[in-house]
């Protein structure tokens, strides 16, 4: 059995920029097994695999290289240009994916892909994570605003310190989850907010750009700089920007992206 294969970096309209990921369109989706070593053998923070349902509506889940994930919003991206780019959808009409998450629309807005996301609340966090955050930012300032989204976030005086930051990945990795989102305001325009991502604890040290966690970040920046729509921007070394708006429980987030392999894999029968 022969499947075709695409890596596509998306929030990036330049190669080798944004977040890669592999996604694969499948007739019915094979056994879970099967997609977990297809995404370990692609070796990307994300593979994505879809099943049409109707005309512009299909099943979608993402795998790490070790485990399915409930929420992936660069291969959600990667997925919509895949199928814009092998004709596999009407671009003047909303695209569906229905995930682990719910129904996910997309828009095709020219060469930009606006994705409609639930917004995540964040709750107070436990006593033994803020030990524990407390001995990752020993020397730094910060405010821990919460948890959500399975993520803990936490805030920054500035953008140099987020960009400056030395993550110890093995402290990281003991929070409970595994996963950190450290943020600040933008220091020059066009940004308002920048952000890093790390989640050693689901094999991801840092992920290069996270539409998920701007389901977390939107809401937060959004309130506290008093304006619904803003510009983004994740400072890992690929780095990638987004446009984000909060509209009540949900976020829409928009990005580019570009398809930079294509190829097949070979599977047994």
């Amino acid at each position: 059995m022969q499947l075709q294969i695409f890596t596509i970096d998306a929030f990036s309209d330049r190669p080798f920029g944004g977040n890669p990921a592999a996604t694969v369109m499948v007739a019915k989706f094979p056994p879970d097994g099967l997609m977990q070593r297809i995404a370990a053998e692609m070796n990307l923070s994300e593979t994505a695999f879809a099943c049409q349902l109707d005309a512009n509506k299909f099943h979608l889940r993402w795998f790490t290289p070790t485990q399915e994930m409930p929420l992936c919003g660069h291969a959600t991206l990667a997925m919509a240009h895949y199928l814009r780019e092998i004709g596999a959808v009407a671009i003047d009409q909303p695209l569906t994916f229905k995930t682990l998450s719910g129904d996910l629309i997309i828009n095709f807005m020219g060469k930009t892909i606006e994705m409609d996301f639930p917004a995540q609340g964040l709750q107070p966090i436990a006593d033994v994570a803020e030990q524990a955050l407390e001995a990752i930012f020993a020397d730094l300032d910060y405010e821990c605003i919460g948890f959500g989204g399975d993520n803990y976030t936490v805030v920054l005086d500035a953008e140099a310190l987020v960009k400056d930051f030395q993550p110890d990945f093995e402290a990281i990795a003991k929070l409970d989850t595994g996963r950190l989102i450290i943020t600040a305001a933008a220091a020059d325009r066009p940004y308002d907010f920048v952000s890093r991502f790390f989640a050693p604890g689901v094999g991801i040290n840092e992920d290069p750009v996270t539409g998920s966690a701007h389901c977390i970040l939107t809401p937060y920046w959004a309130k506290r700089l008093g304006k619904s729509e803003l510009k983004a921007r994740q400072l890992s070394a690929r780095s990638g920007d987004l446009i984000v708006t909060h509209r009540g429980d949900r976020v829409k987030i928009a990005g580019n992206a570009i398809t930079v392999l294509r190829g097949q894999i070979d599977l047994p029968d």
